[in-house]
């Protein structure tokens, strides 16, 4: 009896509450007018808005109104018209008149019509189609069309910039067709820091990378989706190896935060060293490796001021992840798979057997000239007394191993993802599932990846909504040995890679005995495939958030809680048969570590809107986050081969144990209103404080303030008529972020010495105790100073839109160390000091170039250019007499100018080149240009080149053509120089001129300059091996050369199959997708080096880092 006393109450008050609407007072007075400009004025009046379908409703009838209520006036305009109406909120929602139709007719018929504009301008190429079925047509010049369509048909009619429309024909012959704007671009919704806004309203420069069409068929983390997507954002390949790390910087910042649904994460790989067996493993990876980059549904890039409410470490920007969700409707089952193979792009070329043997002969020769000083390196005429290191009968049957197909091969990579998705009003989830197996292009080199994920939103009450996500992963690896030496050992620990292009190709990998062949001190390459070096990491992650709606659509409250738990452990070990380090005995190292950062928030959200006056939006929050972690290793020697790997008990040592313990703790509380004043004006502010006991406690806490404004110009009245203008809007912002990155403490630690004192005849035992550190009280935040200002834009019916951003950021009081006092006790200490700013441009272009009634073709563009120079270096830095002493470019390169190479009888050679000394007026010797034409190289005559790229930038563009989409990307960067490894490899004329010594050597040796064979080659001579340093210890620029480069990153292209086609299965199988994808199938580039995107340098040793692939695929998606 209660409940339906409730329910007539609610269904009484309600009634009345819509009477009340209705006798709403309005003075409304027209006469002859059309019924679209009564609608206006009435608008206008009362802020009531007419909804309707095209067709059902004559706007051009003349009426005349005159009304003091609403209902009377509602009336008057919709008189004679068969339709009926209801109000619901500010919107007077009408229909047309319910008719029976009793036509059994099933005959095509011709229909007729036109397509106008919200003005009534002719729309000219819109698509009328009808609905399920292949039968269209589009308007012609004078926005008219024509078509046959069964009875009972439905039209849908769209065009680039407006919203599809569907029209029901009914016993109409002809139609007339209104389309009003698409305002999706403008209130595509924006994730931004605690929240999310429209893009209309956003009032920061924020980037969005929305992850559905990018290929992830070969793609094992997260970064690798960022490669040129989005504006500001420079994401560079810096290891291809399975779960490869890519080098992110934000508008040339540092690393930036990453926030995973609301949860900051660690932004690097965890990952377990080697201890004291200092094996060749670069084990480069990215972070986030347990996150399944199927699982991503957006991701935002926060580049300015929109990054303050994060506060520490958001100086360098902040990149948020948001995971897929299930969404109301019922199950969606999604089974995703692909194999891939990998192909490695080309190596070095090396020389084979006989190419080095008569390489090696030449400099031996060169070597013995220059030594004996003869002609051309002397005045004495050549004795004749020269033995050739390798004979021409050794020369003609000289093998060639190819060391470099040993240790690289071809490539495969399995991908499978299911999902299940779906749910309720009150209950929405979200399952994912991922097994991910990558056996890549280097011998030794996997990876695989177990991880599954859910997402579930429980609306508990009606004020009360649950969501829960966890993560669970476990990755394995297997680590290769490639790149460069570690511990500066230098080709005594080179990689496989390396040792493939340095061992001399005559040389067979076994002795006549079976052992390995060591050639110099360089493990051999083939050998090191013995080497046992595994890696396996496992983590959980869970987040739960609690919403409480208090007061419906006003006020809010958000808790949430994350813990983030990773564990890793690896076990590395060398057999005694590979002789590395020169040694030749078995060791290993096992160790483990964890690390745990755990977040809780709590936030309250105030909206409420003014009228047309204001929409505000307020929310404030307080935070308290911990990072945590230890580990431990232990190195062994001597233990038994044929068990490898976890054998310490079995070793008999020496042991080395080694471990570790940290733990971080901040507190926070932040508070940001949004107002959006008229619809026109937008202004947000925030300001958040941080603690850290990173700091001492006077110094302890600091405080980050924000504010950006945006001006929505598009509302003014002296743009808003201008039809090709759809949005424009001008932004500027000024935020504040630190950094607590000390690395190191600035509390004084009392540590021991681990050595015992002992008195009174030893029966007295001290353990002395020592101040490792003194207390530096003045240290305080690094600062950082954002300042954007940016350009919004839409036009030409939303055909073209995108942003413009011009930037600085002042870094300032930047933690670092510098020298004590001459006597003290420490040689360094902790300081602040110093500042530099970065400065650039972002743009980003969008663009609908052409789309028919089978055909669409999109594109994307993004730019950006930045620089960062030293305003004011820190305290006590030695400068270097070529360095400036303000504005000098942070990542400034100085080096001498090359002009040539001294001839045999030295006449190309300039009379300044003698300043240089004896040494450097040999032939063959680089000619160094006299830049000031003083007559003397020194310091004044070098050159500066600044190591950024002047523009990088992303290019894409998307085709579909009825049931087939291409999908083309490509990266790159322009205008920037690096040094060619891979001549640096090829021109040692110092080990080439080591007779049986000399190592292997790439293809460009052929254009080292001798005197036997080329006195017209490219690069130095033997007399470069015998001279001093250069004027302040600068290079040549011999090696350095154009590193621009065009890289496409993927062609994918697509066959899709929807309902109609797959109606045999009867809805089971909703959707069928097939697809090939190629990955980096072509760079454009005049680099010649290893790779244009790679760094190469590894600690002492060039060369040998893991080689860029080429990656093929072929998958299929199925939807259930």
């Amino acid at each position: 009896m209660n409940y339906r006393k409730k329910a007539i109450l609610m269904v009484v008050a309600l009634f009345c509450l819509n009477i009340a609407m209705l006798a709403q007072a309005v003075s409304l007075k027209m006469n002859n007018v059309s019924v679209k400009e009564a609608m206006t004025q009435l608008k206008n009046k009362s802020g009531y808005s007419f909804v309707y379908k095209v067709g059902d409703l004559d706007t051009k009838k003349i009426v005349s109104v005159k009304a003091k209520q609403l209902n009377e006036a509602i009336d008057q305009i919709l008189y004679g018209q068969d339709v009926v109406y209801e109000v619901k909120g500010k919107n007077i929602v009408v229909q047309k008149g319910q008719r029976q139709n009793t036509s059994k007719d099933t005959k095509k018929r011709k229909i007729t019509g036109v397509v106008n504009d919200a003005n009534g301008e002719p729309i000219i190429g819109a698509t009328i189609k009808e609905k399920g079925t292949a039968n269209g047509t589009a308007s012609d010049l004078d926005a008219k069309f024509s078509l046959e369509v069964s009875s009972g048909a439905v039209l849908e009619i769209s065009y680039i910039g407006y919203q599809t429309q569907e029209v029901k024909v009914g016993d109409r012959t002809s139609l007339s067709v209104t389309l009003a704007e698409n305002q999706q671009i403008l209130d595509e919704v924006v994730v931004v820091g605690y929240g999310t806004t429209s893009r209309k309203n956003l009032t920061t420069s924020i980037a969005t990378v929305k992850t559905e069409k990018i290929s992830k068929a070969a793609t094992s983390n997260i970064s690798g989706m960022l490669l040129g997507r989005a504006a500001g954002l420079q994401a560079t390949v810096s290891s291809p190896q399975p779960g490869g790390g890519i080098n992110i910087s934000i508008r040339g910042g540092g690393t930036p935060i990453y926030v995973v649904d609301g949860v900051v994460m660690p932004s690097g790989s965890f990952e377990v060293g080697t201890g004291s067996t200092s094996l060749p493993s670069s084990v480069n990876r990215a972070g986030l490796a347990g996150l399944n980059p199927n699982d991503i549904e957006s991701i935002e890039i926060l580049k300015d001021a929109s990054a303050a409410i994060y506060g520490i470490g958001a100086a360098d920007g902040v990149i948020l992840v948001t995971t897929k969700k299930g969404k109301e409707g019922k199950p969606t089952i999604v089974y995703e798979g692909s194999y891939s193979i990998q192909k490695h792009y080309p190596y070095l070329e090396v020389l084979s057997g006989p190419e080095l043997m008569n390489m090696v002969n030449v400099f031996s020769k060169e070597n013995y000239l220059y030594d004996k000083g003869q002609y051309p390196y002397g005045n004495t005429a050549y004795d004749d007394k020269w033995t050739p290191i390798f004979t021409p009968t050794q020369i003609a049957n000289a093998p060639t191993t190819d060391w470099l197909d040993k240790v690289l091969k071809t490539g495969a990579v399995t991908n499978h993802n299911l999902t299940i998705s779906g749910g309720s009003e009150k209950f929405k989830y979200y399952l994912g599932v991922n097994y991910y197996k990558e056996d890549a292009t280097v011998h030794n080199s996997d990876m695989e990846r177990y991880s599954l994920r859910t997402n579930i939103t429980s609306q508990l009450t009606n004020f009360l909504k649950l969501t829960t996500i966890v993560n669970l992963n476990q990755n394995n690896y297997t680590n290769s040995t490639v790149g460069g030496d570690v511990g500066n050992l230098g080709d005594q620990g080179a990689g496989a890679l390396f040792g493939a292009i340095f061992y001399p190709s005559y040389l067979p990998i076994y002795d006549a005995e079976g052992k390995y062949n060591v050639f110099s001190r360089t493990p051999n390459p083939v050998s090191m495939h013995d080497i046992n070096d595994k890696s396996e990491q496992s983590g959980y992650y869970m987040n739960f958030s609690l919403d409480v709606d208090i007061i419906k659509n006003m006020l809010s409250a958000k808790v949430l809680y994350g813990l983030n738990k990773e564990n890793t452990s690896r076990d590395s070990y060398i057999p005694s048969d590979v002789y590395y380090a020169l040694q030749r005995k078995s060791r290993g190292n096992l160790g483990y570590g964890k690390r745990q950062q755990s977040t809780l928030e709590g936030t309250l959200t105030f909206q409420h809107k003014f009228g047309e006056l204001l929409d505000m939006n307020l929310m404030a929050g307080m935070g308290r986050y911990l990072d945590s972690g230890d580990g431990s290793d232990i190195s062994y020697e001597n233990a038994n081969d044929h068990i490898q790997g976890s054998s310490v008990g079995m070793a008999d040592g020496p042991f080395y144990p080694t471990s570790y313990k940290y733990k971080n703790e901040k507190r926070s509380q932040f508070v940001r209103g949004n107002f959006d004043l008229l619809g026109r004006y937008v202004v947000s502010a925030s300001l958040r404080r941080d603690g850290t006991d990173k700091f001492f406690p006077s110094k302890k806490y600091a405080l980050f303030p924000s504010v950006s404004l945006a001006w929505k110009m598009n509302e003014e009245s002296f743009i808003k008529n201008i039809s090709w203008i759809n949005m424009l809007k001008l932004r500027a912002s000024y935020g504040e972020t630190g950094s607590d990155n000390l690395g190191t403490t600035l509390y004084g630690i009392v540590t021991t010495t681990r050595e015992d004192v002992q008195f009174n005849n030893n029966s007295v035992t001290y353990i002395p105790y020592i101040l490792s550190g003194a207390n530096y009280e003045d240290v305080t935040w690094q600062k950082t100073v954002m300042k954007n200002i940016g350009l919004d834009f839409s036009v030409l019916r939303d055909r073209i839109w995108g942003s413009v951003d011009v930037f600085r950021n002042d870094v300032t009081h930047l933690l670092g160390t510098a020298p004590t006092e001459l006597l003290g006790m420490h040689g360094t200490r902790p300081i602040n000091g110093g500042h530099y700013k970065r400065t650039g441009v972002d743009v980003s272009l969008n663009s609908l170039n052409l789309q028919t009634h089978d055909f669409k073709w999109t594109s994307q563009i993004t730019m950006s250019h930045y620089n960062a120079v030293w305003i004011e270096r820190m305290p006590n830095y030695d400068y270097q007499k070529y360095q400036k002493r303000k504005n000098e470019p942070m990542n400034a390169f100085y080096y001498y100018k090359t002009t040539g190479i001294i001839n045999v009888d030295k006449s190309n050679m300039p009379e300044s080149q003698r300043s240089l000394g004896p040494a450097a007026c040999m032939p063959g010797y680089p000619i160094v240009e006299d830049k000031n034409g003083d007559g003397i190289i020194d310091v004044n005559d070098s050159y500066m080149d600044n190591t950024l790229p002047k523009l990088y930038f992303g290019f894409g563009n998307t085709f579909t053509w009825k049931n087939f989409d291409l999908d083309i990307f490509m990266y790159g960067q322009l205008g920037v120089k690096k040094w060619n490894d891979a001549y640096g490899n090829s021109i040692d004329v110092g080990g080439l001129s080591r007779g049986v010594d000399a190592h292997n050597v790439g293809i460009y040796s052929y254009n080292i300059w001798n005197t036997q064979t080329n006195t017209n080659g490219r690069f130095p001579g033997i007399a470069i091996s015998k001279s001093v340093a250069l004027p302040e210890n600068l290079g040549f620029d011999y090696t350095r050369e154009n590193a621009s480069y065009i890289r496409v990153r993927n062609i994918t292209l697509g066959y899709n199959l929807g309902p109609k086609e797959l109606s045999v299965f009867k809805g089971y199988i909703r959707g069928i997708r097939v697809f090939v994808d190629f990955q980096n199938p072509l760079t454009f580039t005049k680099y010649k080096g290893y790779d244009p995107e790679i760094n190469t340098s590894s600690s002492n040793l060039t060369g040998g880092q893991y080689p860029q692939m080429r990656v093929y695929s072929i998958g299929a998606k199925l939807t259930f």
